[in-house]
């Protein structure tokens, strides 16, 4: 009992020291996806047509942040910037009319906005700097191209963000919920799962080896709340250990994947063809609904990982994660390879 209390103390001076109510933004509280959504002015419609006109002839992947550099895309930009890292940690862009541009042309369009916020990396080994999300054959079990349900997780790198080009024919639901939310919730519910959560586990390195220390799925610093919830690595570093999950986090993940999926904490949206979303991916977990194609309509969309010029503050790890997979894409080689074993590894992590 006495340990208990002290864990609840402790949640209570975190919880003073954050200024923040315990639910943080929650869906109804935060205007759902019309509260995170920033349109177009006229006036910046026209400075994306010119730099996209500009720039005619030039590979997306070779633009810069001067070709975008318009008085009025640099203030929108930096305004995106702080939603993204003082604000709720999101924000989708729309207004732009996919109908004026071809795919070349919309992927200029939408890696020029990206470099004002960071430096846009490799995805896969295939060197890919602007992702297509659609679904295909997919030997590495990459969820991005399958369609299937991808709950509330974290991906790798600090700034994230997707482009709509053609909505799924049906489903496709994209869901945002935020990390301190999360957070809130288990310190009113159950702090007592919140010690395991912000120690953490070993995250692989490679293939066959770990880190020497401990990831932590919660990292708080100076009031600061991140997030990584991949939980893939964890369970491949317990099968590189050679030794089961500690059950204290086991518990700790189960019940924190139920919260984030509570209908109250997240926005839910379509996503439309021309609309853009950037995220904080340690500030806010992202999740998809199954999705259905027809010949007419395949749903894709462009994406970029970002390696952000400015850091919010997070634990050792969430960072070096990101460069750890760019210096192995760029060797033409990923970590990032589920197999039927290791999905059900996660699976019976999660599940029981």
């Amino acid at each position: 009992m006495a340990d208990m209390d002290a864990v609840i103390e402790d949640v209570r001076t975190v919880r003073t020291r954050l200024g923040i109510p315990s639910g943080a933004w929650q869906a109804e509280d935060g205007g759902g996806a019309e509260g995170i959504t920033r349109r177009l002015s006229p006036a910046q419609i026209d400075a994306l047509d010119a730099a996209v006109r500009t720039t005619e002839g030039r590979a997306a992947t070779d633009i810069t942040k001067a070709d975008f550099g318009a008085p009025v895309l640099t203030a929108l930009m930096t305004a995106v910037r702080y939603d993204l890292m003082a604000a709720r940690g999101c924000v989708m862009l729309t207004g732009v009319d996919l109908s004026r541009y071809d795919l070349e042309q919309f992927k200029r369009l939408h890696f020029g906005l990206g470099t004002h916020l960071g430096t846009a990396t490799e995805q896969s080994p295939r060197h890919d700097r602007i992702g297509l999300v659609r679904k295909e054959p997919n030997p590495q079990r990459r969820g991005y191209l399958m369609d299937s349900e991808l709950g509330p997780h974290t991906d790798y790198h600090e700034i994230l963000s997707l482009a709509s080009v053609v909505a799924a024919e049906e489903g496709g639901v994209s869901g945002f919920v935020s990390s301190a939310a999360i957070y809130g919730v288990m310190e009113e519910e159950r702090p007592d799962l919140l010690a395991a959560l912000r120690e953490g586990y070993y995250y692989p390195t490679s293939l066959t080896t770990v880190t020497d220390y401990k990831v932590p799925t919660f990292s708080v610093i100076d009031g600061h709340i991140a997030m990584y919830n991949y939980v893939i690595f964890i369970a491949q570093a317990a099968e590189i250990r050679g030794e089961p999950v500690p059950a204290d986090l086991v518990e700790a993940l189960r019940y924190m994947f139920t919260v984030a999926k509570r209908p109250e904490l997240m926005t839910s949206f379509v996503l439309q063809p021309g609309e853009m979303v950037f995220w904080h991916n340690f500030r806010v977990l992202h999740s998809r609904t199954s999705f259905k194609n027809t010949p007419e309509r395949e749903r894709t969309l462009l994406r970029l990982w970002i390696n952000a010029d400015e850091h919010y503050p997070m634990a050792r790890g969430y960072l070096e994660t990101s460069y750890r997979l760019d210096r192995q894409h760029s060797e033409g080689w990923s970590m990032l390879v589920n197999t039927d074993e290791s999905l059900r590894a996660v699976y019976e992590l999660m599940h029981g």
